[in-house]
């Protein structure tokens, strides 16, 4: 018998009450999809990409959320709208990029992109990421970027970014 996937996850801002429904990249990305199915739910702090441009990402510790890094399948460093990315970031002046000893911890960044024109750029350089979910509807995507601008100008503070089981 086949072991039953997950097929779509829903990614949202929870107090802007907006989200899309993406389409999980089992044929591109089977183990990136499977380290994050196995994590599900996820939600923390929404961070929008400043350096990339036109997406919004959540900042999770690699190894207590994830176990380890599935390594790297279907990559890229331009993502479109509707990409849902997981990416290393390198351990940077957060203090949640600390561990319980102190030391610099390893960071994994899911960011979703909301429009074109983006380039995986971060304050140490260029990175690559799997894209391992892509959205379904244009619609949504396009609703979904009216609430990201709003991150963008009005702040985030109070707001989570959150993926889960559609």
């Amino acid at each position: 018998m086949a072991e039953e996937r997950l097929e779509f996850v829903r990614v949202g801002l929870r107090k802007r009450e907006v989200s899309t429904t993406l389409r999980l990249r089992w044929d591109r990305s089977p183990a990136t999809c499977r380290t994050v199915a196995g994590a599900l739910p996820l939600e923390d702090q929404v961070w929008h990409c400043r350096y990339s441009n036109y997406g919004v990402y959540m900042l999770l510790p690699l190894e207590s959320t994830f176990g380890a890094d599935p390594l790297r399948e279907w990559t890229c460093a331009y993502p479109g709208p509707g990409d849902l990315l997981f990416l290393l970031d390198p351990p940077g002046p957060l203090a949640k990029d600390r561990g319980a000893d102190g030391k610099p911890a390893r960071m994994t960044g899911l960011p979703f992109f909301y429009e074109r024109g983006n380039t995986l750029y971060g304050p140490h350089g260029p990175v690559m990421g799997n894209i391992f979910a892509t959205a379904t509807s244009i619609e949504e995507i396009e609703r979904f970027a009216e609430a990201c601008t709003d991150v963008w100008f009005q702040g985030a503070v109070g707001e989570t970014l959150y993926v889960e089981a559609a």
